[in-house]
């Protein structure tokens, strides 16, 4: 759609590409400030503590290292060679010779251990390793040591079993002259000048820098560098050899490091006109300080190189941002000419549109109308308010929504909800007695305002002592939710609520003429109990079976119910059955009310269960009942089931049960006689063709009729006059009379074809049918003959 843009429109535009490229480009400052500074604090913090790990390590080393020197010299204190030696009084050499190999063998197998030396001051001799020899204190190689026992000897102090860093020289031989050491004395007497022996133990400072060096290599950085000074500012370990005693006191960092209190820290400093983050840790045990100096170019080389890849992005990001900036003012501010377009094209010509003085103006001019529908919208809303409660309610009894207090709180505003869902509640149903009636009697919307109706008589009897809530949660069906906070300690709830179903059902039926059954259900200590509650009432509500219309049912008619397993009525199902098919209907209604009086005081399943079971068993029987009306059947037993399944008592289902005797007892009537000459003209011709079969009876005719034998034998009598037994036997005796005229069969081979056992019933039986003995028959025949 085409529409001009005027001045008014350019300025917009401009507003909206200005707004959005200052914004763009302050969001991209800002944050990419964030970044950089983020970043570079947490690459800082993260080499800070990554240098005072280390440092730690390095310095539970140097206490390793400490704690075996001490350890060793305390253990050659205790030798009883070198004791023996250190306090001889006399030049002994077996003495001097054996203190010398036990100090070699001791101080081998370690290879931290540089030498290790025992002075006998009272002989003025050393006994000395790794060259394994002895010698008296002018002679001796490490005259830097005789310096340190003089001055002991003088009475000034010498640290007792404390690492002194020094250098010695080495004895003849050795490549180098010098060595870096930690020397470790323990006097007899300590610090007194009046010792008489002394053991000494040198450390190679080279086993402490290459341990440092080891865990240095696990360090991020590889310019920086690890040194250990004492507290006097002299470097005990660097990586550099020569550096080793040197004094650092001229480093301005190095007094802030020794002044400082702290165990640990790190500080940022110049060394040599170069910027570096130094991070130390002390050592409360040797009195150390560790240091690691990393230069500041080192530290900050990935943030370089991550700025200059940030500064580009946000190149991009920007000119990105402006492109989007355009585009988007212009899509931003088309709609709204379009709109301002189409607005224009609807407004009425009385309202001078010409006088607002831009889109925005005039847009609001026009919202104003559509404010007005938004109020009637809001009214039609709060209108509605009833039903979104209602639902609400409905999904929070039958389990779709979960009530928290959360959620109470939420929708109590909105909907203003009489019962919290955090206080005990207690639960019943109303439901419509005669419910197939009241639906054809009214239509849809009259249902519709009784069950309205119904539901503000039960608000208004329960809400007389308690708050409460009344949801329609079904066609036929009202359920009461009370809040039992007022409710005193000790009152029977029970007993409340059934003077308040009583009270609802009263006015129920002489304002509306309708009935109720009510079922008073359980206490619920908590939301997450309603739906069970709820199921459990439903549950009970179905005893208005038993109990009958306009009944109000408690949880104590479960204790009437016998929890007794499932066990189907056949017996008396297949009496009933037998008794229609014989016609007689009142035996039929007897044997119905023997299984009901037998289910009724089981559970409702039970219940339900042995009607349908007895419904289905008369279905399945109702062509062996009645023959040659199948049609008229098949309407006479879908026309039940449909019913049956409506029902609500038993007294209701019993009336239904016996019609439909009634109607089959009257179906079968009409064609009694002609069933009952075709059962009995088969019976008779099975008997013919099976009298050889010596288990031919009254049972073995029913089962192959699939006819109870108690009703074959009556209507076998009733329509010959004679019992199947009887006729069998007639029959057996004919042909026995046949054989004994025409054959000269043995008897026993008669017998065996008339399937007659030998025995002495068989000869009364016989005697009695031909009124002489077999004997006497057979000599009858042979005369005649």
């Amino acid at each position: 759609m085409k529409f001009i843009i005027s001045k008014n429109k350019l300025s917009i535009y401009k507003k909206l590409l200005i707004s959005f490229i200052g914004s763009i480009i302050t969001l991209i400052l800002v944050l990419s400030s964030l970044l950089f500074y983020n970043y570079a604090s947490s690459t800082t913090n993260m080499v800070k503590d990554m240098n005072v790990n280390i440092l730690s390590k390095i310095s539970y080393s140097t206490v390793h290292m400490d704690n075996l020197a001490k350890n060793f010299i305390q253990s050659l204190s205790l030798n009883n060679q070198i004791i023996s030696f250190a306090n001889n009084n006399h030049e002994d050499i077996l003495t001097i010779s054996s203190a010398i190999r036990t100090l070699g063998a001791l101080t081998i197998p370690n290879t931290y251990i540089h030498s290790a030396y025992v002075y006998n001051r009272k002989i003025d001799t050393f006994i000395a390793t790794p060259n394994d020899t002895f010698y008296n204190s002018s002679e001796f190689f490490d005259q830097d040591l005789i310096t340190l026992l003089n001055r002991a000897a003088e009475g000034q102090k010498v640290e007792n079993l404390y690492p002194i860093p020094r250098q010695i020289a080495n004895a003849n031989g050795s490549h180098t002259s010098y060595t870096n050491v930690y020397t470790y004395i323990l006097f007899d007497t300590i610090g007194e000048d009046n010792f008489t022996n002394a053991i000494i133990l040198n450390v190679d400072a080279d086993w402490l820098r290459l341990t440092i060096s080891a865990l240095d290599k696990k360090m991020s950085s590889k310019d920086s560098n690890i040194m250990i000074l004492d507290d006097n500012g002299n470097v005990v370990s660097d990586p550099s050899p020569n550096k080793f005693m040197n004094n650092m006191l001229d480093q301005s960092f190095i007094h802030k490091i020794l002044d400082s209190t702290e165990s640990s820290g790190s500080l940022v400093d110049q060394v040599q006109n170069n910027k570096v983050l130094v991070s130390y840790v002390s050592s409360d045990t040797l009195k150390w300080k560790f240091l690691s100096i990393t230069p500041y170019d080192t530290v900050f080389s990935s943030v370089n190189r991550n700025t200059f890849i940030t500064i580009m992005f946000c190149l991009i990001v920007m000119l990105l941002g402006v492109i989007f900036a355009i585009l988007a003012s212009r899509k931003l501010y088309q709609p709204i000419g379009r709109l301002t377009y189409r607005i224009k094209q609807k407004w009425n010509p009385q309202d001078n549109p010409d006088k607002i003085s831009d889109e925005f103006g005039f847009l609001s001019n026009a919202f104003e109308g559509m404010m007005d529908h938004a109020k009637l919208l809001e009214t039609l809303k709060r209108e509605s308010t009833p039903l979104l409660k209602t639902n609400y309610l409905k999904n929070v009894i039958t389990g779709h929504i979960t009530p928290s207090l959360e959620a109470f709180n939420a929708k109590e505003p909105e909907f203003h909800i009489d019962v919290n869902f955090d206080h005990k509640l207690f639960l019943f149903l109303l439901k419509i007695d005669h419910f197939q009636t009241f639906t054809s009697k009214f239509n849809e919307k009259d249902r519709a305002l009784y069950m309205y109706g119904i539901a503000n008589i039960a608000r208004e009897a329960a809400s007389k002592h308690y708050h409460v809530e009344v949801i329609e949660t079904g066609v036929d069906q009202i359920t009461v939710l009370a809040d039992l906070t007022s409710t005193p300690e000790g009152h029977d709830v029970y007993e409340q609520f059934q003077r308040i179903a009583a009270d609802i059902q009263r006015h129920t039926e002489h304002f509306f003429n309708i009935y109720l059954s009510i079922t008073l259900g359980y206490v619920i200590e908590s939301a997450d109990q309603i739906k069970h509650i709820y199921d459990d009432t439903v549950m009970l509500s179905m005893y208005r079976m038993t109990l009958g219309h306009g009944s109000i049912i408690t949880p104590d008619v479960l204790q009437e119910i016998h929890q007794s397993a499932l066990v189907l009525p056949a017996a008396k199902s297949k009496q009933l059955i037998d008794a229609l098919k014989l016609g007689n209907g009142d035996a039929a209604k007897e044997a119905y009310r023997d299984i009901i009086r037998t289910a009724e005081h089981a559970s409702y399943d039970h219940m339900i269960s042995t009607i349908i079971y007895l419904s289905f068993t008369i279905y399945q029987s109702l062509h062996h009942i009645v023959d040659g009306a199948q049609s008229k059947l098949n309407s006479i037993s879908l026309g039940f089931l449909n019913h049956v399944t409506a029902l609500e008592t038993l007294a209701e289902i019993e009336t239904t049960f016996f019609e439909l005797f009634d109607e089959i007892i009257v179906l079968k009537n009409g064609a009694k006689d002609k069933k009952k000459n075709e059962i009995v003209n088969t019976v008779i011709q099975i008997i013919h063709e099976s009298y050889r079969d010596k288990n031919l009876s009254l049972t073995s005719c029913a089962e192959s009729l699939n006819l109870s034998s108690v009703y074959l034998g009556k209507l076998f009598r009733s329509t010959t006059g004679k019992s199947v037994a009887e006729y069998i036997v007639t029959v057996r005796m004919e042909q026995m009379k046949y054989y004994l005229e025409e054959t000269n069969l043995q008897i026993n081979e008669i017998l065996d074809n008339c399937g007659i056992e030998k025995s002495n019933y068989f000869y009364t039986t016989f005697k009695k049918y031909f009124g002489v003995s077999l004997t006497e028959y057979r000599l009858k025949i042979v005369k005649t003959n």
